[in-house]
């Protein structure tokens, strides 16, 4: 099953205002070199979306910009070292995929809220190991 998730836009679209405001203000030409390039960073940030794939015994992270992936990752059960479950923020659910070779992935604000069952499903399916926090147990009740 694929599971998407988006960045932060109401932040990132303020920030991008503010960069657009401080450009309008600027009379340093110095400074046109920082904000120009940081407020097309950030709003190329806006369009990013996070996808997250559960197959058999793998697990597919992408990242994309638009619909055109810039980080694609495959990562198979054996290749899981453990799983992290935590809380972030006031009422939300992380999982961090930790892996033995390539980087681990932050799974963090996806929807459906089903994904966090799955995982948990899938790491027992292929006996991977996984810790809960004590704050995250507080989240399942």
């Amino acid at each position: 099953m694929t599971y998407n998730a988006k960045a932060q836009r109401v932040v990132l679209f303020g920030l991008f205002l503010l960069f657009i405001l401080l450009l309008t203000l600027n009379e340093d030409t110095w400074m046109l070199y920082v904000l120009v390039p940081g407020a097309i960073v950030i709003l190329l940030t806006i369009f990013v979306n996070f996808k997250l794939k559960i197959l058999d015994s793998f697990l597919t992270f992408q990242i994309c910009i638009f619909s055109l992936p810039l980080y694609n990752r495959t990562v198979s059960s054996e290749q899981i070292s453990n799983m992290k479950f935590k809380r972030v923020g006031w009422a939300r659910k992380c999982v961090v995929v930790k892996n033995k070779k390539a980087f681990n992935f932050r799974i963090t604000n996806f929807s459906p809220d089903s994904l966090y069952k799955d995982l948990i499903d899938f790491a027992n399916k292929y006996d991977v190991p996984i810790y809960k926090t004590k704050e995250y147990t507080i989240l399942e009740k």
